[in-house]
């Protein structure tokens, strides 16, 4: 399993919407969020990326936003929530293929992370380039980035 370490500072400026996740229901309410939060981008006619990015935090709580376009100069619905986090050092693996296969690259992601000594922190989030609705589902890309706790010098 192919994953890199990134020790450069990533910083991320999302616009959305965020709920508690109860009994690790991360896809029913990844989806419902992403979904609400579409409609309303449309809805206000936001130029955006177009990339789907779900936020992990502690507390079982998760965001899903995306990029906007000019953000400085375009009119943002007050439904869609500002969240801004950076990643100091963070791991990252792309993975290919169906999206249910996704809770368990996790666990083999944090499986391999711990065997090489690192720690896993909060937030870590998931970058989906775009639907796979009608497509093969099986070559969907997932970009996964885990924060992680900083090497002592």
């Amino acid at each position: 399993m192919e994953i890199e370490i990134i020790s450069e500072p990533i910083r991320f400026t999302l616009y959305g919407l965020t709920s508690t996740v109860e009994n690790c229901c991360y896809g029913e309410v990844g989806l419902r969020l992403m979904n609400e939060m579409w409609r309303t981008v449309k809805k206000a006619k936001l130029a955006t990326t177009g990339i789907n990015h779900w936020v992990y935090f502690a507390d079982d709580r998760m965001f899903v936003g995306i990029e906007v376009r000019n953000a400085k100069q375009a009119t943002i619905p007050k439904s869609l929530e500002p969240c801004e986090f950076e990643l100091n050092r963070y791991s990252k693996h792309v993975h290919v293929g169906p999206y249910h296969e996704l809770p368990q690259k996790w666990q083999a992601l944090k499986a391999e992370l711990t065997a090489r000594g690192e720690s896993v922190t909060m937030p870590s989030l998931e970058v989906y380039g775009h639907s796979c609705e009608g497509e093969d589902e099986s070559k969907a890309e997932t970009t996964i980035l885990m924060g992680l706790k900083p090497k002592d010098a």
